[in-house]
């Protein structure tokens, strides 16, 4: 996607995460991935529209693809705890548990006391 060549706020962009994040939570997925794909044109420096565009490809069951973009967002921002974290989640929902436990205990490594930590915690307990 190309990059917008707007001035947006931080306010403005955390307003659109938020839009997006109920969009997804209300099962209204094009109107999230429209959101999302905005902030991405806006920040494709960022990893988190990546991640988030991941969530509601997660949301929607697809998988492989919510993988494509989680390793996207670890491609611009190599130490995304939010990315990693959610890419082991999608690999345990595909039972590929070797892929779930590498990409959580990088989680642990990076950020072991964060709310990401505390989640690939869980999720490897429930593999073991």
């Amino acid at each position: 996607m190309p990059k917008l060549n707007v001035e947006v706020s931080h306010e403005e962009l955390t307003f659109l995460m938020e839009a997006a994040t109920i969009y997804r939570d209300a099962g209204k997925y094009q109107q999230a991935r429209d959101v999302v794909r905005g902030l991405i044109a806006l920040r494709p420096d960022s990893d988190i529209p990546l991640v988030t565009y991941g969530t509601i490809l997660f949301a929607e069951n697809n998988f492989d693809e919510a993988i494509t973009y989680y390793q996207s967002a670890i491609e611009k921002q190599p130490d995304s705890v939010y990315a990693y974290v959610h890419l082991g989640e999608a690999f345990f929902m595909k039972k590929e548990f070797s892929m779930a436990r590498q990409h959580l205990a990088r989680v642990i490594e990076l950020s072991p006391e964060s709310p990401h930590g505390q989640m690939a915690r869980s999720i490897l307990e429930v593999i073991e």
